[in-house]
């Protein structure tokens, strides 16, 4: 059994681990680059405030306690205070959220989770605003809802994407 000061410095590096987990996901998305654009918040404030918002859902899935309603309020914080669209704001908050899932396996979350929006998760579902920059809350619940129906959890969608970065990762250009 590890003693109490040893538990207690694996616990700060563990949010050590988890804040860089959030910035990879971040430097991914380039949703960096909307922020000095459309905000009058410095990105400083929305890189503390992105990390805030996913550490706090990630502690509410290790307390049990998480919830799709909780999820989309982070979601909608960040977008109104930071000047970033709904799908700009949630691409960083679900793709974390899937990834600590299917890490720490807290599959009873699975049905909370909603799929991380991208040019391929949205491609062909015929919403008008299917680029990133212009889904809003309502178009978030009509792609959320088409995933519902088609998949039997919304986070599920997002395979192909995941198999397709893979993918890419893989090839070995000439």
């Amino acid at each position: 059994m590890l003693a109490n000061k040893l538990k207690s410095k694996l616990e700060e590096m563990r949010l050590l681990e988890l804040q860089l987990f959030i910035i990879e996901f971040n430097r991914a998305s380039q949703l960096d680059r909307s922020i000095s654009k459309n905000s009058n918040e410095p990105k400083s404030g929305f890189r503390k405030a992105l990390i805030k918002t996913c550490l706090a859902l990630i502690k509410e899935m290790d307390d049990k306690t998480l919830s799709n309603a909780k999820i989309r309020k982070g979601i909608k914080n960040l977008s109104e205070k930071y000047g970033v669209s709904y799908g700009q704001a949630q691409k960083v908050v679900n793709v974390c959220l899937k990834q600590y899932m299917f890490i720490t396996q807290n599959y009873e979350f699975s049905t909370e989770l909603d799929c991380p929006l991208d040019s391929t998760t949205m491609k062909g579902c015929k919403i008008s605003n299917n680029k990133m920059i212009s889904v809003n809350a309502d178009d978030y619940e009509k792609y959320q809802s088409m995933f519902s129906e088609n998949f039997e959890l919304k986070v599920l969608k997002d395979k192909k994407y995941d198999e397709q970065r893979i993918a890419n990762f893989m090839e070995v250009s000439k």
